[in-house]
């Protein structure tokens, strides 16, 4: 049986062999969102799973409001610090203070394409969360919080948060249990969706910060308060 990881695997694959190929060329804006889902045969959750990872690793940009285009003919992998160098409070701690700025920024700079795929994002994880599926519960999580990122415009955090992508995605605590077990996270989302989505920078940072703080301290681990 083909898991929904794999999927997502074959999906990068098949478009990094398409680039390689010439068949799309650097700077060549890529079919649209729909188009490319259904040639990948991929839900929304995935497709922007794949093309997240594919920008993390130098292949794509995505550009709101554009569409998607090539920038390199094979990835790039940039030096990556492992997380088993760094403590879950280090990461966690690092994660306070550069999402409590993006979601600010997001706040700010978010328009109403922006605002629909955050939105898409929140109830494609509270439909897999009702319905078992965690890996596209942590599929969604780790697409909420890239496109936060993504929307901030900040092109140094950016690059910080590829620098840093594997202790900072393995930060995540995986879902696990019951809908009321994830529940409570699902909500904290909804909470930073709304701020962003009301253009409140000081709610929508004060509400990412909660939601790390209570992150970490389902993983127990008490985050300590700023200085």
């Amino acid at each position: 049986m083909t898991t929904k990881m794999s999927v997502v695997q074959q999906a990068i694959q098949e478009i990094e062999t398409r680039i390689g190929a010439g068949e799309w060329q650097v700077g060549q804006r890529l079919p649209s969102q729909h188009e490319l889902a259904k040639m990948l045969q991929l839900s929304r959750a995935s497709l922007r799973e794949t093309l997240s990872h594919l920008e993390s690793r130098g292949l794509l940009s995505i550009k709101p409001g554009k569409g998607v285009y090539v920038t390199a003919r094979s990835p790039t992998e940039p030096r990556q610090w492992g997380f088993e160098n760094y403590s879950f409070a280090e990461v966690m701690a690092m994660r306070l203070q550069l999402e409590g700025f993006a979601a600010a920024h997001a706040a700010a700079n978010a328009v109403a394409e922006d605002i629909a795929s955050l939105e898409a994002s929140v109830a494609d994880a509270y439909q897999a969360a009702k319905q078992g599926d965690l890996l596209l519960v942590k599929l969604c999580d780790l697409d909420f919080h890239a496109q936060i990122i993504r929307i901030a415009g900040n092109r140094l955090l950016q690059e910080i948060i590829k620098l840093i992508r594997q202790p900072y995605e393995q930060s995540k605590t995986p879902p696990h249990g019951s809908f009321a077990d994830m529940e409570p996270a699902l909500a904290e989302h909804q909470r930073i969706f709304l701020a962003i989505k009301m253009g409140e920078p000081h709610l929508a940072r004060t509400a990412m910060e909660q939601h790390l703080r209570n992150a970490a301290r389902r993983a127990n681990v008490q985050l300590s308060e700023p200085f």
